[in-house]
C-alpha cells in the first residue's frame, strides 16, 4: 500500500486539480492548483480528520457562437478528499488564494501524546 493510497481519497469528478501536500516544522500545508478558477467558486470543508475541497471550474467565453477546432481545456465541478496524515488543529486552518494556487495551512498540535490524570 503507497502513502498515496492512505492520505488521498479518489473522487470521480471529471476535473481534479492537483495538489501538493507537505509538512513543515510548524504546519501541515496542502498546496491545491486551481488556474483560472474564482476562489468564490471553492468551498474547502474539514470533518475530523478528512478535508475536503470542491467547487466548479466555469468556462469564460467572450464570444457567443464558436466554433471549436481544438479543445483540451476541461469545465466541470471538481472534488478532492484528503485524509490529514498528522494531527493538527483544524479550527486555526487558513487558505490564502494566490496566483491560481490555494495555499491551506494548518498549525500542527505539538502534544502528540495526551497524558489523563487518573482520579481517586
Amino acid at each position: 500500500m503507497s502513502i498515496k493510497s492512505v492520505v488521498y481519497f479518489e473522487a470521480e469528478t471529471g476535473y481534479q486539480p492537483f495538489i501538493d501536500l507537505y509538512e513543515t516544522e510548524e504546519d501541515l500545508v496542502i498546496e491545491i492548483e486551481l488556474p483560472g478558477i474564482n476562489p468564490e467558486d471553492v468551498l474547502i470543508k474539514v470533518y475530523g480528520d478528512v478535508v475536503i475541497i470542491e467547487g466548479v471550474k466555469r468556462e469564460k467565453r467572450a464570444e457567443k457562437k464558436v466554433n471549436y477546432i481544438c479543445m483540451e481545456r476541461k469545465f466541470a465541478s471538481f472534488r478532492r478528499i484528503l485524509k490529514i496524515p498528522t494531527p493538527v488543529n483544524t479550527m486555526a486552518g487558513k487558505a490564502l488564494y494566490r496566483e491560481g494556487v490555494v495555499t491551506l495551512r494548518f498549525p500542527k498540535l505539538k502534544d502528540r501524546v495526551v497524558k489523563i490524570k487518573i482520579e481517586t
